[in-house]
């Protein structure tokens, strides 16, 4: 990899460490959305929003919601 700090020698190094630069930004933030999530109010079986039973395939996956609550955090947040 290319010092991003330092003069690439030539178009495709600059390209090539734009490239690398841009796949570890996208990995780091995949990384945190698969992260589980963690919650003050979270009991271990039920939605922080609304106390519906998360199903478990979905708390196997450490989130604190429900799909519908999840869905509507989502959607605010655009």
């Amino acid at each position: 990899m290319v010092d991003e700090f330092q003069p690439a020698a030539d178009e495709n190094d600059r390209a090539s460490n734009a490239e690398y630069i841009h796949n570890q930004d996208s990995l780091e933030r995949v990384r945190a959305l698969a992260k589980p999530e963690s919650h003050p109010d979270f009991d271990g079986r039920h939605c922080v929003e609304c106390a519906e039973v998360i199903p478990g395939p979905r708390l196997a996956l450490g989130k604190v919601r429900c799909v519908i609550c999840q869905q509507r955090l989502e959607g605010s947040k655009r």
